[in-house]
C-alpha cells in the first residue's frame, strides 16, 4: 500500500470525525440551551403556580371569612326574628289588655252617667224643696196643716179599695207605695209621684204644678185596708 495514499485516508478520515464532532458539540450546546429555556420555563410556571397557589390560599382564606360573617349575620337575623315574634306576642298582648280595659272604662262610665244623673235629680229635687221651704210662711204652714187636716177627715170616710191613679195598683200603708198626696189633694204611691213629678213638674191628674217637696205622706186612720 502507498504509504502517501495511508496518510491522506487518515486525514480524511480525522476531518470527517471533527466535522461530526464540531457537529456533535452544536447539537448538545442546542440542547443545553433548550433545556435551560426549559428549565427558565418551568421555572416561571413554578414561580406562576406558587403565586396562583397563594391567590388561591388568600381566596379560600377569604372565602372562609364571608361564610363566618354569613353564619354571624344568619345567627344575628335568627335572634333578630325570635325577638320580633316575641314583641309581636306582647303587642298582642297589650291590645288585648287595651280593649279589656277599654270596656271596664265604657261600664264604669256608664255607671258615672247614671249616679250623676241621679245626683242631679236629687241635687233638683232639693233645690226644689229648700225653694218652697223659703216661700213657705208661718201663715202657709197652718194653712197645709189645716189641708192635712181636711185631707184626712175626707180619706177617713172614703172606701178601702183606694187606688193609685199612676200604677193603677192598691194603694199602702207603708214601703216604697205608701199613700201620699199633692197640694192639690191627690192621691198617689210615693215612689209613682216622685218618678213622675221628675219627668213633669205637675200633678198627673189636675196638672196643677207640684214639686217633690209638695209631696205628703198621709197619717189618717181607717184610710187604707189593714
Amino acid at each position: 500500500m502507498n504509504p502517501g495514499s495511508s496518510r491522506r485516508g487518515a486525514s480524511d478520515c480525522d476531518a470527517s470525525l471533527s466535522q461530526q464532532m464540531k457537529q456533535n458539540i452544536r447539537k448538545m450546546n442546542d440542547l443545553v440551551r433548550e433545556l435551560q429555556e426549559e428549565k427558565h420555563k418551568v421555572s416561571g410556571l413554578q414561580q406562576e403556580n406558587s403565586g396562583r397557589k397563594r391567590q388561591l390560599e388568600e381566596s379560600n382564606a377569604t372565602l372562609e371569612k364571608r361564610v363566618r360573617e354569613l353564619e354571624h349575620l344568619n345567627a344575628q337575623l335568627e335572634q333578630f326574628n325570635s325577638e320580633r315574634e316575641g314583641i309581636l306576642l306582647q303587642l298582642q298582648e297589650e291590645m288585648s289588655n287595651y280593649a279589656t280595659i277599654q270596656e271596664k272604662f265604657r261600664e264604669q262610665e256608664q255607671s258615672m252617667q247614671m249616679i250623676v244623673r241621679e245626683l242631679e235629680d236629687e241635687r233638683l229635687e232639693l233645690l226644689d224643696e229648700l225653694a218652697v221651704k223659703d216661700i213657705m210662711s208661718a201663715d202657709s204652714i197652718n194653712d197645709l196643716s189645716e189641708e192635712v187636716n181636711e185631707l184626712n177627715e175626707q180619706l177617713n170616710g172614703r172606701s178601702d179599695d183606694i187606688t193609685c191613679s199612676i200604677c193603677i195598683s192598691p194603694l199602702e200603708s207603708e214601703g216604697g207605695h205608701r199613700v201620699v198626696s199633692l197640694r192639690c189633694g191627690h192621691l198617689f204611691g210615693q215612689n209613682c209621684i216622685r218618678t213622675a213629678l221628675r219627668r213633669s213638674r205637675q200633678c198627673p191628674i189636675c196638672l196643677k204644678r207640684a214639686h217633690p217637696a209638695d209631696v205628703r205622706k198621709i197619717y189618717g186612720h181607717g184610710i187604707l185596708p189593714s
